[in-house]
């Protein structure tokens, strides 16, 4: 597919290929963020005509026969709580589209793909289209992969290099996969490899329930598109992945049978009981570990080496920062009471004697944690996560380490965790992970020329969105000449390890970084995560997610 530039900056001119005026939710809100944009508009309906004749309930389950446990398996799993906002609620689409032309289109079908007559296409050329997104017709054949300068765009809610077929979110779950994938692609003739111009990894995030991670994977998924739109209509063009030759090698995914669904429903059913028999007498609390370097050569990376602080079970201690200050050394870290489900920043003195007793320093009305510490202009500084006030924020020190003051707030209104920054070629650097899911697994880089801003985007922003490789997890350091970045490995839980990678090139316009490492908590029998390093000259600090009895 070429890429044609946008003419004159005019806003980009969408069509929607649907089957029905109602939609889930996820389409609703890309359709209404198109309308309430200045750089895009939806200018044509493309409207199937089909029409399905309904069968009757008992000829419908005959015919289905070997699909009931698959039907019963969703009707109990529809029961399911959502964290966020429902994805598929059904959304009357008319309120969106008042003035929008609708051209009603019988395609010509044959098995399963759709061909427009030559008299829809010459009359859907007339509206001289940018893009067409597709969420309606089956798999789209001839001149109707044509109709727009930029093709067709649809979703495919799978990662199409591991998991091709449906149904979609389905065989993540009941395979046990630790991720689910998402690509927005431009439809050729061909339906598994159109060219990828943009994709996604999330963690499956509920491995009992297909509902729950379908949810968190639509909402993930459904930046895609404004995110294209804003992007060809800023330069003309939309970036796409190289196109590789990647064989794929697995089977074509489909509808489970009764005789394939039992025994993984059994399994899944065993699994969920004996979770929750485990969780009644253990639970997960993060702790801290530490330690101090014995000399120049000592890495100080063999965490089984590590000591540990263990706290009260009434709390947790997590995302730790180390700082070197008058010759001795302390670590600020999030506190997290249960009862009051909410964090605040403390403080712990360490030294190769041992370690002192922990204390706050910094408390809000609001969830504070990962307390990133930097040094300017001869002082201390901390931005601690404060997502659940939408925020950014910087603290200055008053009197080293209990007295800190709101010097600044970098960003309003966003869901930013886990800013880190970065000195390096005359620029400062922030690293953040942004997502206005509960889940934030896409990496985004500004910078600017002082830790205060003002702070520009970078070009290619989000430069990540791989829940096992993206996310923060600790302040970026120099080995050996090199520079390197942890961060967040969430793929089998929230926290379950870190991923070491090597930065190669950093500008405002690329970002290239290579993994080196894995840090999996595999180093004792008890641990079930690790997702915070910190080194601070001789000290190095990580936190574990610890299972313990009651």
């Amino acid at each position: 597919m070429t890429n044609l530039p946008v003419s004159s900056k005019r806003p980009v001119r969408v069509a929607l290929l649907l089957d029905s005026f109602t939609e889930p939710k996820w389409v609703f809100n890309i359709i209404k963020d198109i309308q309430s944009s200045a750089i895009a508009e939806i200018c044509l309906v493309i409207k199937n005509e089909t029409t399905v004749e309904p069968l009757g309930r008992l000829r419908s389950y005959w015919k289905n026969r070997s699909y009931l446990l698959y039907s019963f398996y969703n009707r109990v799993d529809g029961r399911v709580r959502l964290a966020e906002e429902n994805a598929f609620e059904e959304m009357d689409l008319q309120p969106l589209l008042p003035d929008v032309p609708v051209l009603r289109i019988m395609p010509i079908m044959k098995k399963f793909s759709d061909w427009f007559p030559p008299e829809a296409i010459e009359e859907i050329s007339r509206y001289d289209l940018d893009v067409a997104l597709s969420f309606g017709f089956r798999i789209l054949r001839g001149d109707a992969l044509r109709i727009a300068k930029h093709g067709v765009w649809s979703y495919h809610h799978g990662d199409n290099l591991v998991n091709r077929g449906g149904p979609p979110g389905f065989w993540e779950v009941l395979e046990e996969s630790p991720i689910s994938g998402a690509v927005l692609q431009v439809l050729s003739e061909d339906l598994d490899n159109g060219q990828v111009i943009d994709r996604s990894w999330t963690r499956t995030i509920d491995r009992f329930s297909v509902k729950g991670s379908k949810n968190n994977l639509y909402w993930r998924a459904s930046a895609f598109v404004m995110r294209k739109l804003r992007e060809l209509y800023e330069h003309g063009e939309v970036s796409s992945e190289p196109n590789l030759f990647r064989p794929y090698y697995k089977r074509l995914h489909k509808m489970p049978t009764n005789a394939q669904l039992l025994p993984k429903l059994c399994k899944l059913s065993l699994n969920y009981a004996a979770t929750q028999i485990r969780y009644k007498f253990f639970f997960d609390q993060w702790s801290l570990a530490y330690r101090f370097r014995t000399s120049a050569d000592d890495p100080n990376n063999s965490f089984y080496r590590f000591n540990y602080l263990i706290p009260p079970k009434d709390k947790f201690w997590a995302d730790p920062f180390a700082v070197r200050h008058e010759g001795k050394y302390f670590v600020f870290f999030e506190e997290f009471l249960y009862k009051e489900n909410k964090a605040h920043i403390s403080v712990i003195e360490l030294s190769k004697s041992g370690a002192g007793e922990s204390r706050p320093v910094l408390k809000r009305d609001y969830h504070l944690s990962y307390p990133f510490m930097f040094r300017w202009n001869d002082r201390h500084f901390m931005i601690p996560e404060t997502a659940a006030n939408r925020t950014v924020e910087v603290y200055g020190c008053e009197a080293f380490p209990d007295e800190w003051r709101l010097e600044t707030v970098l960003f309003e209104d966003v869901a930013a965790r886990d800013a880190t920054l970065l000195e390096a070629d005359g620029l400062w650097w922030m690293f953040v992970a942004m997502a206005d899911t509960g889940f934030s697994d896409e990496l985004h880089i500004y910078y600017g020329e002082s830790p205060f801003g003002p702070w520009k985007p970078h070009k290619l922003n989000p430069v990540k969105s791989d829940v096992r490789n993206s996310r923060p997890a600790g302040k970026p350091f120099y080995w050996n000449g090199d520079l390197y970045r942890p961060a967040q490995d969430s793929s089998r839980r929230y926290g379950y390890g870190m991923r070491i990678n090597k930065v190669v090139r950093l500008t405002p316009t690329e970002f290239i970084e290579e993994e080196v490492a894995q840090v999996l908590p595999q180093w004792r029998k008890d641990l079930r995560g690790t997702h915070t390093l910190n080194i601070c000259e001789d000290l190095t600090v990580i936190d574990c997610l610890i299972h313990r009895r009651r």
